[in-house]
């Protein structure tokens, strides 16, 4: 039976790039952190060590960066050294919380690492994106109240 794959909008991609851009440019000065490449989802089978794969939920079906809100990310990396994947994990984890790429703000939801087989090490961070607009609007409306 052939697992469901789910399919990728435009924009979707458009915004997974934004982040792959982004984790290379800073993730990419760390020799042997990424060898295994940073994928949209999903990863190739074949690659399990030292690899990030991106995926994500348009669930307020924007269309556009500016509309976005209610767009969820989760980063994920994955190596069989438990404490790099840690490292990793937390290292993303504080370059992405309440930072602004691209005028999109991200909010981490949940980070956490857990052990995905006998070998092999998940760190997941998991952020709701809003353009960076919205959310200055929807946080000065949260004061005025």
């Amino acid at each position: 039976m052939m697992p469901i794959v789910w399919p990728t909008s435009h924009l979707e991609e458009k915004v997974l790039n934004i982040i792959k851009k982004h984790l290379e440019l800073d993730l990419g000065k760390y020799e042997g952190i990424i060898d295994g490449g940073i994928h949209l989802k999903y990863k190739p089978k074949n690659i399990r060590l030292k690899v990030i794969e991106l995926n994500c939920t348009n669930y307020n079906a924007a269309t556009s960066l500016s509309q976005i809100r209610f767009f969820f990310v989760n980063i994920n990396y994955q190596d069989e050294d438990q404490e790099l994947v840690e490292e990793v994990t937390e290292y993303i984890y504080n370059i992405m919380d309440h930072s602004v790429i691209r005028n999109l703000f991200f909010e981490s939801n949940r980070k956490e690492v857990s052990k995905i087989s006998p070998y092999l090490w998940l760190g997941n961070n998991y952020f709701e994106i809003t353009n960076n607009t919205l959310y200055k609007k929807k946080k000065q409306n949260d004061r005025v109240e």
